[in-house]
């Protein structure tokens, strides 16, 4: 008998064979001779041991390698969106209230100055704490990326300095850039709505509507890659889905309000 399981969208198939409780086993009325089963399960297995070995390949980008390797000690929880898939958790990773790890997302609080807060000890949502310590963690400075906890305190102060000659990070409404590994995918309650409004008013309403923020790691399949902390209560890989030029499409209950590009 064939057991199937699908751990991974699209790409990684897991196949376990059991012998027959009896000898009759008949495919279209014929003995299937066990030869040919061994064959069917050698090939199978083989598949997937490439397929696993390319989907769990590590970024090369040194932000999103160092979201990648967090997301793999939680465990590599995994959602997919779109379509019917739609917020499908398609793997769940550990808890951020599990020792050693609600020690981690201590870790990720005292970046932005609160190292008493940890996963057991505080109920506030951590996703922001946790991009600012990847990106201090990937070698840039404070005055580079803000130590802020916020998404909106971090996204309305990158907005601010986007116009410094050399700002390593730059703005974009989602139907204008394809993200890349590296940079940032946030969603918030208004939208792109601060794209065509006047400087001053763009940055309140990134400040007041931001949301949440994944860190990209890979971008393939249709599909953006995307990590981000207190998800899931895990740091959680989110799939995205993307058109033909890559930009992010709609999903469910996740307005998109804007992509970090993260140059040089």
């Amino acid at each position: 008998m064939l057991y199937m399981s699908i751990d991974r969208p699209f790409v990684d198939i897991r196949v376990c064979w059991q012998p027959p409780a009896a000898p009759s086993s008949r495919v279209s009325g014929l003995r299937l001779p066990a030869i040919l089963l061994l064959t069917l399960l050698l090939a199978a297995c083989g598949s997937s041991s490439s397929h696993q070995s390319y989907n769990e390949r590590p970024p090369t980008d040194r932000v999103a390698l160092t979201a990648w390797h967090e997301w793999t000690k939680f465990g590599r929880s995994t959602v997919v969106y779109g379509g019917q898939a739609n917020g499908y958790t398609n793997r769940t990773g550990i808890s951020e209230r599990s020792e050693p790890l609600a020690s981690r997302v201590g870790d990720y609080w005292g970046t932005c100055g609160h190292p008493n807060w940890n996963g057991r000890t505080s109920t506030k949502p951590w996703s922001g704490a946790f991009v600012a310590w990847v990106m201090a963690k990937s070698g840039y400075s404070a005055a580079q990326f803000p130590r802020d906890g916020r998404h909106g305190g971090y996204l309305a102060t990158l907005y601010e300095r986007e116009k410094s000659r050399g700002a390593p990070f730059y703005l974009h409404a989602p139907n204008e850039y394809s993200p890349k590994p590296g940079d940032l995918v946030c969603s918030g309650s208004a939208g792109p709505t601060w794209r065509y409004a006047d400087s001053r008013t763009a940055q309140r309403r990134i400040d007041n509507t931001a949301n949440h923020c994944d860190v990209v790691t890979d971008v393939r399949g249709g599909f953006v890659h995307a990590v981000g902390g207190n998800v899931k209560n895990s740091v959680t890989m989110s799939l995205y889905p993307v058109d033909q030029r890559g930009r992010l499409q709609p999903v469910g209950g996740r307005p998109w309000l804007l992509v970090v590009e993260k140059r040089g």
